[in-house]
């Protein structure tokens, strides 16, 4: 009998990432703008052009987050400099303190969990930002700490197959050093993995052999031969569902 394994990305999987960048838009300019929604799809869209060149180390942290806040804002006519944008990073890093799990997430970890099969999660970022959401989550009650994995801990970044492989092997070790498997029963674990980046999450789930799960809730239209989700979903009442036919 098969045993799941379900892996996990953090930001706009297990929380909506829109939430804290309006209360830190919201912080720091004492309004929300009526195309509030635009600037952050444009904010998230500067962030993943050079988001691995981040994770590589060809620029800094720093210059990221200048460049994805002043274009993004630039963009739709509000005026930044390099200075404020950087201000404004901060209040964003600080306003997650307030994030908290989408709800249908919730209830779908809760049924994972009552139904026996693992959860993992494996990220890309830098070590104290993601576990620092984490702990905002409450992710440990669902999640051992030896079962979460961060690239810069690991030496490599979503898509990398390496990644993937890093996560499944130690999650294989710890659980047969907790005497949850044997090491007989290692074929039978079904893994998945679940986030809402195509690029990232489903591709990367793909050539590591993991079943992809993509929550698609932006509503993104990506047409990619080589590529496709096992299970896409829209929303995520309708992850949850798909979490309850899986199981």
């Amino acid at each position: 009998m098969n045993r799941n394994v379900f892996f996990f990305d953090i930001d706009d999987t297990l929380y909506d990432l829109e939430y804290p960048f309006r209360l830190a838009f919201k912080k720091m300019y004492n309004y929300l703008p009526k195309n509030i929604h635009q600037i952050f799809l444009d904010f998230r869209k500067y962030n993943n052009e050079i988001y691995d060149k981040a994770l590589n180390g060809e620029i800094s942290m720093e210059y990221l987050c200048i460049y994805r806040t002043k274009n993004s804002f630039i963009d739709n006519g509000i005026s930044i400099d390099d200075k404020e944008a950087m201000q404004f990073h901060l209040v964003y890093l600080d306003q997650k303190k307030h994030i908290k799990l989408e709800d249908h997430v919730r209830i779908s970890l809760d049924y994972i969990i009552s139904k026996g099969s693992e959860i993992g999660i494996i990220s890309n970022g830098p070590h104290k930002e993601q576990y620092n959401k984490i702990k905002y989550l409450d992710m440990y009650k669902y999640v051992d700490k030896n079962n979460i994995f961060v690239s810069e801990d690991v030496g490599f970044h979503k898509p990398d197959s390496r990644i993937f492989c890093y996560a499944k092997k130690h999650i294989e070790d710890n659980l047969i050093l907790n005497n949850k498997l044997q090491p007989y029963d290692i074929p039978n674990l079904k893994y998945y993995y679940i986030g809402d980046s195509f690029e990232n999450d489903v591709i990367g789930a793909k050539i590591s052999n993991f079943g992809s799960i993509w929550i698609n809730h932006r509503g993104y239209d990506i047409d990619c031969e080589k590529y496709k989700a096992d299970f896409e979903v829209k929303t995520f009442e309708e992850f949850y569902l798909l979490i309850k036919s899986i199981i």
